[in-house]
């Protein structure tokens, strides 16, 4: 489901997410626990390469989970980037419900495929 890039350090996650599944969702939840554990807030760089329809509805198995482990780690900042229409539908869909669902990034942006390095740089710059 998702690839761990060597842009990873510290309280920075940074994936490649393809098609959702359960035990995708737990092995990343797990990550983002213990990242958590390790330094309190941590931001996630998040690449959502040639999303199609069908992998937009495989991330639906992500809701359980959310509900389960939403609440174990903390989010500061959370960067989408893609071209796909549907990774910015769903990008979309989490930010509308962002003020009730346990996994609610403190900022979120989405940024084109051509602005990795400005999504990369905003999450590592300081407050």
């Amino acid at each position: 489901m998702f690839e761990v890039l060597d842009e990873t350090n510290e309280n920075l996650i940074a994936i490649r997410v393809g098609k959702g599944t359960r035990t995708g969702y737990q092995e990343l939840y797990s990550l983002l626990v213990e990242k958590s554990d390790q330094y309190g807030h941590i931001h996630v760089y998040e690449e959502v390469p040639n999303w199609t329809f069908g992998t937009f509805l495989t991330h639906l198995h992500g809701v359980v989970p959310d509900l389960r482990y939403g609440p174990d780690f903390d989010i500061d900042r959370y960067a989408a980037v893609g071209d796909s229409r549907w990774a910015k539908l769903l990008f979309d869909w989490w930010r509308v419900i962002r003020p009730i669902w346990p996994v609610a990034p403190d900022e979120m942006r989405y940024f084109p495929t051509a602005d990795r390095e400005s999504a990369l740089d905003w999450l590592q710059e300081e407050h």
